[in-house]
């Protein structure tokens, strides 16, 4: 696990920058990805002091997209995503910060920290989950317009789109919940 340091990533996206234009020096489209990348890496630098300011520990790591651990509040991204994606999903990770803790939730206090099996293989306990989701990625969209960010809207609703997919797919999984009583 790596914390973050601007100096790293921008030198990480010239490596690629140049890369690309030894492969291909005539091509514009690598110029137009190493400015998206500075852009998205001085977005996430910003995005990482807020982090700091709320006490938020942010680590990069070798695994798939992000976690956020409201106990130790430590959100984990994944070191193999461009610096675009990382601030999309640092600022879901964010958003579920902005949620606040589950267990005092009134809207999500069925989410993730429910240990036992009999309530979080539960219908009722995956459709809190995915409401949770889809909330997480409204407050990541909200915190990175009051920052300033310069996400593209496009560029964000198309990795949140994919996750959410995912989400859909597992709270629907046939034979891995229970549906409750209808009384």
């Amino acid at each position: 696990m790596r914390e973050f340091d601007l100096e790293v990533w921008k030198e990480r996206a010239w490596a690629r920058y140049r890369r690309a234009h030894v492969a291909a020096p005539s091509n514009k489209e690598s110029e137009l990805a190493w400015a998206l990348e500075v852009l998205a890496i001085s977005d996430l630098s910003k995005l990482v002091d807020w982090c700091k300011e709320r006490k938020l520990k942010v680590t990069f790591a070798k695994k798939p997209n992000g976690t956020y651990h409201s106990q130790s509040k430590e959100i984990s991204i994944s070191s193999r995503l461009f610096a675009r994606n990382q601030v999309s999903v640092l600022l879901h990770e964010c958003g579920h910060h902005l949620i606040g803790v589950n267990d005092d939730h009134d809207r999500f206090g069925m989410g993730y920290p429910q240990s036992d099996p009999e309530v979080t293989k539960t219908f009722h306990h995956r459709v809190s989950c995915l409401e949770e989701e889809l909330e997480a990625w409204h407050r990541g969209w909200k915190l990175a317009k009051r920052l300033d960010l310069r996400i593209d809207r496009d560029h964000f609703d198309a990795l949140r789109l994919k996750c959410i997919r995912s989400y859909i797919k597992w709270t629907l999984k046939p034979g891995t919940f229970k549906l409750e009583s209808e009384d």
